[in-house]
């Protein structure tokens, strides 16, 4: 059975949660009313983090397109 559709769908919500919680503690704590900048701040922050904590790499191991 192919679980791709499921296993791409799980990391889109995980990766878009992350970016939701983040993107509302960044303009709660700093005051971005920019939408764009906001966002773009967000995703260099997620992106970032996921990278420090190891879990590019991890996915990279798991992820359903790599396989």
């Amino acid at each position: 059975m192919n679980y791709y559709p499921v296993k791409i769908s799980i990391e889109a919500f995980v990766v878009a949660l992350s970016i939701v919680i983040l993107g509302y503690g960044i303009q709660y704590i700093t005051g971005i009313s920019n939408p764009l900048l906001l966002l773009f701040v967000t995703g260099f922050l997620v992106h970032l983090i996921y990278d420090l904590l190891g879990l590019n790499k991890y996915y990279c191991q798991i992820c359903a397109g790599c396989k």
